[in-house]
Protein backbone atom coordinates (compact mmCIF):
# COMPACT_ATOMS: atom_id res chain seq x y z
CA UNK A 1 0.00 0.00 0.00
CA UNK A 2 1.39 3.75 -0.94
CA UNK A 3 1.92 6.34 1.52
CA UNK A 4 -0.46 9.37 0.48
CA UNK A 5 2.66 11.39 -0.07
CA UNK A 6 3.58 8.96 -2.65
CA UNK A 7 0.40 9.11 -4.41
CA UNK A 8 0.13 12.94 -4.02
CA UNK A 9 3.00 13.84 -6.06
CA UNK A 10 3.75 10.43 -8.12
CA UNK A 11 6.90 9.66 -6.84
CA UNK A 12 8.18 6.15 -4.64
CA UNK A 13 9.21 6.53 -1.16
CA UNK A 14 12.84 6.27 -2.07
CA UNK A 15 12.65 8.87 -4.61
CA UNK A 16 10.95 11.20 -1.75
CA UNK A 17 13.49 10.31 0.38
CA UNK A 18 16.17 10.85 -2.29
CA UNK A 19 14.68 14.76 -2.91
CA UNK A 20 15.09 15.57 0.86
CA UNK A 21 18.36 13.95 0.98
CA UNK A 22 19.73 15.67 -1.71
CA UNK A 23 18.37 19.24 -0.93
CA UNK A 24 19.99 21.03 1.71
CA UNK A 25 16.93 23.35 2.70
CA UNK A 26 14.60 20.70 2.71
CA UNK A 27 16.96 17.85 4.82
CA UNK A 28 17.19 21.08 7.16
CA UNK A 29 13.29 21.41 7.20
CA UNK A 30 12.83 17.55 7.83
CA UNK A 31 15.75 17.50 10.75
CA UNK A 32 12.79 20.26 12.52
CA UNK A 33 10.42 17.95 12.08
CA UNK A 34 12.42 14.84 13.31
CA UNK A 35 13.41 17.03 16.50
CA UNK A 36 9.95 17.63 16.77
CA UNK A 37 8.23 14.23 16.41
CA UNK A 38 11.19 12.95 19.07
CA UNK A 39 10.18 15.81 21.69
CA UNK A 40 6.01 14.67 20.85
CA UNK A 41 7.29 11.50 22.41
CA UNK A 42 9.08 12.47 25.30
CA UNK A 43 6.05 14.94 26.27
CA UNK A 44 3.74 11.89 25.59
CA UNK A 45 5.73 9.73 28.30
CA UNK A 46 5.35 12.31 31.00
CA UNK A 47 1.60 12.54 29.76
CA UNK A 48 1.66 8.42 30.32
CA UNK A 49 3.79 9.08 33.46
CA UNK A 50 1.33 11.40 35.01
CA UNK A 51 3.52 14.43 35.29
CA UNK A 52 1.51 15.98 32.52
CA UNK A 53 -2.03 16.51 32.27
CA UNK A 54 -2.11 17.16 28.86
CA UNK A 55 -0.25 18.66 25.50
CA UNK A 56 -0.76 20.26 21.83
CA UNK A 57 1.27 20.29 19.22
CA UNK A 58 1.02 23.69 17.14
CA UNK A 59 2.21 23.84 13.50
CA UNK A 60 1.61 27.84 13.18
CA UNK A 61 3.91 30.78 12.72
CA UNK A 62 5.03 32.78 15.68
CA UNK A 63 3.60 30.23 18.16
CA UNK A 64 5.45 27.75 20.11
CA UNK A 65 6.29 24.22 19.17
CA UNK A 66 3.85 22.97 22.16
CA UNK A 67 2.05 23.70 24.71
CA UNK A 68 1.83 21.74 28.02
CA UNK A 69 -0.36 21.61 31.24
CA UNK A 70 0.93 19.98 34.55
CA UNK A 71 -1.05 18.26 36.88
CA UNK A 72 0.25 20.81 39.54
CA UNK A 73 -0.96 24.22 37.61
CA UNK A 74 -3.40 25.42 35.44
CA UNK A 75 -0.85 27.71 33.70
CA UNK A 76 0.03 26.20 30.04
CA UNK A 77 4.16 25.62 29.66
CA UNK A 78 5.18 26.58 25.96
CA UNK A 79 8.13 24.20 24.71
CA UNK A 80 9.82 25.85 21.62
CA UNK A 81 12.32 22.97 19.61
CA UNK A 82 15.06 23.57 17.99
CA UNK A 83 18.23 21.64 16.66
CA UNK A 84 21.73 22.26 17.37
CA UNK A 85 23.52 24.16 15.30
CA UNK A 86 26.66 22.32 12.97
CA UNK A 87 28.60 25.26 14.13
CA UNK A 88 30.45 25.10 18.08
CA UNK A 89 32.11 27.44 20.25
CA UNK A 90 35.49 26.76 19.98
CA UNK A 91 38.58 27.82 21.64
CA UNK A 92 42.05 27.23 20.71
CA UNK A 93 40.93 24.47 18.38
CA UNK A 94 39.37 22.76 21.27
CA UNK A 95 35.33 22.28 21.15
CA UNK A 96 33.94 24.14 24.26
CA UNK A 97 30.10 24.08 23.73
CA UNK A 98 27.59 23.35 21.27
CA UNK A 99 25.79 26.36 19.90
CA UNK A 100 21.77 26.92 19.41
CA UNK A 101 20.58 29.68 17.05
CA UNK A 102 17.33 31.01 18.81
CA UNK A 103 15.92 33.63 16.01
CA UNK A 104 13.54 33.11 13.25
CA UNK A 105 13.71 32.96 9.72
CA UNK A 106 12.24 36.44 8.94
CA UNK A 107 11.61 39.63 10.82
CA UNK A 108 8.97 42.34 9.70
CA UNK A 109 9.67 45.00 7.55
CA UNK A 110 8.56 47.29 10.26
CA UNK A 111 9.87 45.41 13.10
CA UNK A 112 14.01 44.23 12.81
CA UNK A 113 13.60 43.10 16.14
CA UNK A 114 10.75 40.72 15.32
CA UNK A 115 13.10 38.84 14.30
CA UNK A 116 14.15 37.70 17.81
CA UNK A 117 12.09 35.83 19.93
CA UNK A 118 10.51 38.09 22.56
CA UNK A 119 11.84 36.45 26.41
CA UNK A 120 7.60 36.06 26.89
CA UNK A 121 7.45 33.73 24.02
CA UNK A 122 7.52 30.52 25.43
CA UNK A 123 8.71 29.22 29.14
CA UNK A 124 11.18 26.31 27.85
CA UNK A 125 13.42 25.41 24.79
CA UNK A 126 14.33 21.91 24.10
CA UNK A 127 17.79 21.57 22.14
CA UNK A 128 17.60 18.26 19.73
CA UNK A 129 21.50 17.18 20.17
CA UNK A 130 20.88 14.36 17.18
CA UNK A 131 23.43 16.70 14.79
CA UNK A 132 25.93 16.00 17.06
CA UNK A 133 25.38 12.82 19.09
CA UNK A 134 23.57 10.66 16.13
CA UNK A 135 20.80 10.28 18.51
CA UNK A 136 17.85 12.52 17.46
CA UNK A 137 15.80 11.47 20.53
CA UNK A 138 18.38 13.10 22.64
CA UNK A 139 17.57 17.03 24.01
CA UNK A 140 18.84 19.33 26.50
CA UNK A 141 16.06 21.49 28.03
CA UNK A 142 16.41 24.92 30.27
CA UNK A 143 14.07 27.90 30.96
CA UNK A 144 13.84 30.80 28.81
CA UNK A 145 14.77 32.61 31.70
CA UNK A 146 18.19 31.11 32.24
CA UNK A 147 18.91 32.35 28.12
CA UNK A 148 21.02 35.37 27.74
CA UNK A 149 18.80 38.87 26.66
CA UNK A 150 19.91 40.18 23.19
CA UNK A 151 22.30 42.99 23.50
CA UNK A 152 20.14 45.67 21.69
CA UNK A 153 16.88 44.52 22.82
CA UNK A 154 16.13 43.72 26.19
CA UNK A 155 13.25 41.93 26.03
CA UNK A 156 14.05 39.60 23.31
CA UNK A 157 16.41 36.67 23.36
CA UNK A 158 19.97 36.95 21.95
CA UNK A 159 20.55 34.97 18.91
CA UNK A 160 23.18 32.30 19.91
CA UNK A 161 23.90 30.20 23.27
CA UNK A 162 26.20 27.77 24.63
CA UNK A 163 24.64 24.42 25.14
CA UNK A 164 26.88 22.59 27.18
CA UNK A 165 27.75 18.53 26.79
CA UNK A 166 25.49 16.22 28.12
CA UNK A 167 28.15 14.18 29.87
CA UNK A 168 29.46 17.39 31.45
CA UNK A 169 29.32 17.07 34.95
CA UNK A 170 27.51 20.30 35.62
CA UNK A 171 25.20 21.31 33.24
CA UNK A 172 23.21 23.60 34.50
CA UNK A 173 21.21 25.50 34.41
CA UNK A 174 20.24 23.37 31.80
CA UNK A 175 18.42 20.13 32.12
CA UNK A 176 19.03 16.47 30.56
CA UNK A 177 15.95 15.45 31.59
CA UNK A 178 12.28 17.58 30.73
CA UNK A 179 10.35 16.10 33.46
CA UNK A 180 13.05 17.48 36.06
CA UNK A 181 12.71 21.01 34.84
CA UNK A 182 8.50 21.29 34.82
CA UNK A 183 8.83 19.88 38.54
CA UNK A 184 10.81 23.12 39.11
CA UNK A 185 8.45 25.09 37.74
Amino acid sequence: MSHPLETEYGLSANELLDAVNNRFRLKVALEGAVAEVHLQKKIGDLQNSGILARSEEHDLNGYPDFTIWTRKSSKPLLIECKNIRDEDYRSKGETIAYRVETQKTRAAKSDPSSRYYGMNQFDILAVCLGKKTGNWSHFLFIKINDLACHSRYANKLAVMHRVPFPESADIRPWYNDLGELIESF
